[in-house]
């Protein structure tokens, strides 16, 4: 490994649902121009590929035009793939000169609750080969953990060995959207889906901790279907959790004047990213001046 154990510095938890963990990479970069030091990485979500990127020593933004690329190549055929996905080949040659079958078949329970993922692999494994090749946590700079679910076992752990294209993909393994990662004979997914950050398998040799609060954008309005309603209550169940766990954060970097804003989309993504540094940039500026558990980081 090209780094040695560090006993100083900060750990860095970097969650985010979906594309909303491309927003880290405006952390990172302020943290880097005030030359923090960091002693470990945990990442999640989208999160895992920027922050391997970072551990590398490269810059973040290196993903960036990979994944606006990436959706506005594949935005269609992803979209197509969310609409017929738990369908067969068969079934989907039948769907298509029939729109009554198509109906009969996409809205039945069963057949959309069947597959563990909408998309397969292939869509990104060629983009994340690109980015990490063959490349191992012993070519890390800064050590790194991905927060992952494992399936069998029903519980969060931290993968820090192996390939970085194996943990990327376990990272970004969202339930429902990719079928699980196999490493070692074990199934992992993300653990973004239970909570946008990664702050429960750390303690108090990890200290002191560093999250970015990221506020979510709600348009409140009725709930029309039960799975509406149970998207709903998800979202509250994974938003309070996440608010418990901060606590375990020694400094928080908020967006929450942000918390308007519509990042989501890939579109927004080269505008909300310097926003974001500039953010962090004003609030980790004090720290070191005035919370005596950052000095010297």
């Amino acid at each position: 490994m090209k780094h040695e154990a560090a006993h100083r510095g900060i750990t860095l938890a970097l969650g985010g649902i979906g594309l909303r963990g491309a927003l880290n990479i405006g952390l990172l970069q302020a943290l880097s121009e005030a030359s923090f030091s960091i002693k470990k990485i945990v990442a999640t979500g989208v999160s895992a590929m920027i922050g391997a990127l970072f551990a590398l020593g490269r810059d973040p933004g290196e993903a960036l035009p990979r994944i606006i690329r990436f959706f506005e190549e594949n935005r269609r055929a992803m979209w197509e793939l969310e609409q017929l996905g738990a369908l067969s080949r068969a079934e989907k040659r039948m769907a298509a000169q029939s729109m009554s079958y198509f109906l009969r078949e996409s809205l039945f329970c069963h057949a959309n609750l069947t597959r563990l993922g909408v998309f397969e692999w292939d869509l990104v494994e060629a983009n994340l080969l690109q980015l990490f090749g063959d490349l191992t946590v012993e070519d890390l700079e800064t050590p790194l953990a991905v927060s992952v679910i494992d399936i069998e076992r029903g519980q969060e752990t931290l993968l820090d060995t192996g390939r970085l294209f194996d943990l990327v993909r376990a990272g970004i393994a969202f339930p429902g959207l990719f079928p699980p990662v196999v490493i070692s004979g074990h199934k992992y997914v993300s653990s973004a889906t239970y909570c946008t950050l990664p702050l429960c398998s750390l303690g108090d040799a990890d200290r002191p901790i560093v999250a970015l609060s990221l506020p979510e954008r709600r348009e409140l309005k009725p709930q029309r279907s039960i799975i509406e309603v149970l998207a709903r209550v998800d979202e509250i169940r994974r938003k309070a959790l996440t608010q418990q766990i901060l606590t375990k954060a020694d400094r928080v970097i908020s967006l929450e004047r942000f918390g308007r804003e519509n990042w989501s989309s890939f579109r927004r993504l080269e505008k909300a990213i310097p926003l974001v540094k500039q953010a962090c940039t004003e609030q980790i500026s004090g720290w070191k001046a005035d919370d005596s558990t950052m000095t010297d980081f």
